[in-house]
């Protein structure tokens, strides 16, 4: 997830949680003033109930009642219930049929009042001690707030309404907040994105000279890329210096060597050990050879000499080199698996560095291989081309199959066959640099599986 959409959500979520939080205690809050005030006023229509039956001794007026219920409104739904209890006792004999609960009116005896809400009913209970009568007098009020009620779904439909309001609006504004927060990175990015190895002299541009984490980390960043460019330029001069300066010497013992076994005088042992050196000497040519250029892979930027090739040209090459170099006629390319259509197999590289990559892993293969037959396949899946290599060769062992790419490792059971070490390594490389991936699968005695899967039709 990115972290402009990280930004969105987490401030979207923070304002829902206080506006929905709001709009819950705003609605709980009115539900609850809403309830209080009704039942005050049921409280109010209950004594006057009660004193106006002690005072009259018990001549209800009906008239009188309706003009109360009329004159307190909100209670014209609702029903007076008057019950009369023995002095001193608190059970009830005759109960109205009520959803009360069962220590409703005991409540009401002990405390002189009582009250409960059933679905949308309120009911609220007075006790009165009537001293000109035998029994004392409980008046049960009930009644509808349809008038609470109304303003309460009012109340809520408007809190969700703006609340949805305010939901667009937040998102709006968070949008805009994360756009704002995230474009100094976004600068950064961009500004990255023109630096590579062959430019390492760009830095990235302040936009203001204000002190804050976004100008500290274009500083720091700069810093690095400086120290970076003062390493690639003396690697560079190394390899430039390091190419003529190991190479000459060796050519030249080489050379002598090469013209002292000329001799006719030269004796067996004289003969063996001038022609160790010629064979030394080229190995460490070779070894010098690869190491530059896995130096140099990494510090050219040879991608600017990529262009469209067609991998099948470059394999054709490699084992037709394969074959002069080491004598090794049993390499078969698979025509079958091959695509009729040449363009799928195209690919955006340069050309010589796989032409190196694919010959280090097909003499590998050759190397290997006991003379057994090296059968290379070719064929374009939907993105990409996938070349694999097989040999029925000595395999590497399990346990060491990790290490196939360090420098200078080789195999436990490798020691007596020519070697440096160096070559998968180099590559992989090429194939990183490709964007493409270099995959091995062997089995110790069975045998070599190595593919080379490439993007087709990438333009870097």
């Amino acid at each position: 997830m990115k972290l402009k959409t990280k930004i969105i959500l987490l401030f979207n979520l923070i304002c829902w949680a206080l506006i929905v939080g709001f709009a819950i205690y705003i609605s709980y809050f009115t539900w609850d003033s809403l309830r209080t005030k009704f039942f005050h006023r049921l409280e109010e229509n209950a004594q006057i109930v009660g004193k106006h039956i002690i005072e009259e001794e018990e001549h209800i007026n009906e008239i009188y009642y309706e003009i109360m219920r009329t004159y307190l409104r909100q209670l014209s739904a609702g029903k007076d219930y008057i019950i009369r209890i023995k002095r001193g006792e608190r059970d009830v004999p005759l109960k109205p049929n009520l959803p009360l609960p069962a220590d409703f009116y005991q409540k009401a005896i002990a405390t002189g009042k009582a009250q409960y809400m059933h679905q949308d009913t309120a009911y609220l209970a007075l006790y009165f001690k009537d001293p000109q009568y035998g029994k004392d007098l409980i008046v049960v009020s009930s009644g509808r707030d349809d008038y609470g009620l109304g303003e309460q779904v009012s109340l809520d439909r408007t809190l969700v309404n703006a609340g949805l309001f305010c939901a667009v609006i937040v998102a709006l504004i968070s949008y805009l907040f994360a756009k704002h927060i995230i474009r100094p990175i976004a600068v950064i990015n961009e500004g990255i994105d023109k630096i590579n190895i062959s430019n390492l002299s760009l830095r990235l541009e302040k936009d203001n000279n204000v002190k804050d984490e976004v100008t500290l980390l274009i500083d720091s960043f700069n810093d690095m890329i400086g120290r970076l460019e003062i390493s690639v330029k003396s690697q560079k001069s190394f390899i430039a210096n390091a190419s003529h300066s190991f190479r000459t010497p060796l050519t030249i013992i080489r050379g002598e060597a090469e013209l002292s076994l000329k001799d006719p005088s030269l004796g067996a042992e004289s003969s063996l050990s001038l022609r160790n050196i010629v064979t030394e000497t080229d190995r460490i040519i070779t070894m010098i050879n690869n190491l530059l250029m896995i130096a140099r892979s990494g510090l050219d930027d040879s991608k600017k000499d990529y262009h469209l090739l067609r991998v099948d040209e470059v394999l054709f090459k490699v084992i037709g080199s394969e074959r002069k170099a080491i004598d090794h006629q049993s390499i078969h390319l698979d025509v079958e698996s091959m695509p009729q259509d040449s363009t799928l197999l195209e690919v955006f590289g340069n050309a010589d560095l796989l032409f190196i990559a694919l010959s280090n892993i097909v003499s590998n293969a050759c190397k290997y291989g006991k003379d057994a037959d090296v059968v290379i396949s070719l064929r374009s899946l939907k993105d990409v081309v996938v070349i694999d290599i097989d040999d029925k060769g000595i395999g590497i062992p399990d346990q060491e199959q990790k290490f196939v790419y360090d420098s200078f490792y080789r195999a436990s059971n490798v020691r007596d066959i020519h070697g440096t070490g160096l070559g998968l390594l180099l590559a992989k490389n090429i194939i990183d640099l490709h964007e493409g991936d270099l995959l091995l699968r062997s089995k110790e005695g069975e045998g070599t599986h190595v593919r080379v899967i490439l993007p087709r039709h990438k333009s870097f």
